[in-house]
């Protein structure tokens, strides 16, 4: 690839790099601090033989990164070559990010975005393996609840590029559901494909009202109880209440 469509900071893939950030920091993590992570897919998970895929993700917590190792391991099981843009301020504090794919944008530079773009749809047009890339449309943190749901149009740039991609929406969200330690939700998909590639608003407005409907129905679901279709990912380590619920169940075992 010309290094003149290079971002500042590009991808530097590791296996073993992406594996320790897995297992040391995003398993590690969520176990320490989260009491379950749920998913609920909807329609067929994304495939290889679907071509490149994009999966653009909600952005309301310090977590979402974590939870997007979780879909690239535990949900799609490896089975892309996966990427993620990443703001470059961000990415030159934790750049061993760039182990897992991580590559930088500045949004205050026209020159580097246009570059970052460009190396995003390079990098979905090459490879041996079918490849993926997660982005935060939103570019920024943002209260889950927040509405209209504003998104930056590098992904519809990025879609004009490639012409031929999968498109993932990704609703995440955080609650505490009656117990000490927080559940965290992923809501993926359903998939679909830009009805014009090359029609930059269009697949911008598409993707801005498709996860704001993902991130609405999940809020709904969590607010409302509805939880019978999410299935358990990942069991955190147990909480206090837990403990002391099971401890309680003991004793009045020991007395009857």
């Amino acid at each position: 690839m010309n290094d003149k469509a290079r971002p500042a900071i590009p991808a530097a893939k590791h296996w073993l790099g992406d594996a320790a950030l897995y297992w040391l920091f995003a398993r590690w993590s969520l176990w320490k601090s989260f009491d379950r992570v749920w998913l609920q897919s909807h329609g067929p998970l994304p495939s290889p033989t679907g071509g490149p895929l994009i999966l653009y993700l909600s952005h309301g917590s310090w977590w979402d990164g974590y939870l997007m190792y979780v879909l690239h391991r535990v949900v799609l099981r490896g089975r892309f070559d996966s990427y993620l843009l990443m703001e470059e301020r961000q990415l030159r504090a934790y750049r061993f990010f760039t182990w897992s794919g991580a590559f930088s944008i500045n949004r205050h530079d026209p020159d580097d975005t246009r570059r970052a773009l460009a190396y995003a749809a390079n990098l979905l047009r090459g490879g041996e393996r079918t490849r993926a890339l997660y982005i935060f449309p939103q570019g920024k943190i943002v209260p889950n609840d927040r509405r209209p749901l504003v998104t930056y149009p590098g992904l519809a740039r990025i879609v004009a590029q490639v012409g031929l991609v999968t498109l993932c929406p990704v609703a995440l969200r955080y609650e505490f559901l009656g117990q000490q330690r927080p559940h965290a939700f992923i809501r993926l998909g359903p998939t679909h494909q830009p009805v014009d590639p090359a029609d930059c608003d269009g697949t911008l407005a598409d993707i801005t009202a498709r996860l704001t409907l993902a991130c609405d129905a999940l809020r709904d679901d969590v607010i409302g109880g509805h939880l019978a279709a999410y299935r358990p990912l990942l069991s955190g380590r147990p909480g206090i209440d837990q403990i002391f619920d099971r401890c309680l169940r003991v004793l009045r075992g020991w007395r009857t």
